[in-house]
């Protein structure tokens, strides 16, 4: 509390009653505008810290949304908030699931300047080495945009884990064949059949030789055939034997020029003949004449056993033809 000064050399004075008005005179008094303006300042505060708090929970408040639905038969461990992408870029998020008896509904919440096409699919897969799933959107061809509330096909890609785990399977089943093979059953097979194999290559190895001998003794004979060959077609035999040859084959090309000739005219005759033409068309074309011919051959027939007759009868009676008288 403070206290008037005291002058100098005056007594001080005896303490009032009621000291509420010295206390009343040295605080300051507040005013309504003063009032106003801090509550003013504490509103925009309270609405900015709300306003950070939706835009750092929900960026794309202010740009509007839409939903589509999707249904999977396991959601391999996605959670509720994580991203849905198209083509790498954030267009979305997950906003909650429903279990069915069938699997999972999935209600994803889309931006609306990301419009996706209607016969787009949506594929659940492995977010990286860390965990996390991420719902990828597999843009369709349809012309058409898919609507608030629309429903598409999904499917849950495998992740890093399952593959690991069939590589470890895999990796298994190996093990187990590579520990076949090493049995002693197997290593004794091996080894008997190795023996086997360098049997058959020592076989092998003297057949090849035997081969290669028989073929150098062939390949001898073959050498001496072709030279043999090449002295006699060097020959000046051979050389007049080919001469001779085109000769003979001369020959026969005009005889054959000549036989072609004969057939020629023969056809002519034979022509001649079937048109009655001349002495031998018109024998075999007039049946007077075969006839007459006929006869005439008949009588020659008949003469010439005549003659044959009287040729026998003066071969036994001489004297009754021969008469000779001698003086």
């Amino acid at each position: 509390m403070i206290q008037k000064a005291r002058t100098a050399g005056s007594p001080p004075s005896p303490p009032r009653k009621g000291g509420g008005d010295d206390l009343s005179s040295t605080v300051p008094m507040r005013s309504s505008r003063s009032e106003i303006q801090i509550g003013f300042f504490v509103l925009l505060g309270i609405v900015a810290v709300i306003a950070a708090l939706l835009m750092l929970t929900d960026p794309g408040t202010f740009r509007g949304r839409y939903d589509v639905v999707t249904s999977v038969r396991d959601a391999g461990g996605l959670r509720k908030g994580d991203p849905v992408q198209m083509r790498g870029v954030n267009v979305g998020r997950v906003r909650g699931f429903t279990i069915t008896g069938q699997g999972v509904v999935i209600n994803m919440e889309l931006e609306k300047e990301y419009p996706i096409p209607a016969d787009s699919r949506i594929a659940l897969k492995s977010g990286g080495l860390l965990g996390g799933m991420i719902v990828e959107v597999v843009p369709g061809s349809a012309t058409e945009t898919a609507r608030d509330g629309a429903v598409l096909p999904g499917s849950t890609a495998a992740g890093m884990f399952d593959v690991a785990t069939s590589v470890g399977t895999r990796a298994d089943t190996v093990l187990g064949r590579a520990q076949e093979l090493l049995a002693p059953a197997t290593i004794q097979a091996v080894g008997s059949s190795a023996q086997e194999l360098q049997t058959m290559l020592t076989s092998l190895a003297g057949l090849a030789t035997e081969q290669r001998r028989e073929i150098a003794l062939l390949s001898a004979s073959l050498r001496r055939s072709a030279e043999g060959v090449e002295a006699a077609t060097t020959r000046p035999e051979l050389t007049r034997a080919v001469a001779r040859m085109d000769s003979i084959t001369l020959q026969l090309d005009r005889s054959t020029a000549s036989l072609n000739r004969s057939t020629a005219a023969l056809e002519v005759v034979l022509g001649r003949m079937e048109r009655g033409e001349g002495t031998l068309g018109k024998l075999s074309a007039d049946e007077t004449l075969y006839n007459n011919l006929n006869r005439a051959a008949v009588s020659a027939g008949s003469a010439a056993q005549n003659a044959d007759s009287l040729i026998a009868d003066m071969k036994q009676n001489p004297r009754k033809y021969i008469n000779l008288q001698l003086f």
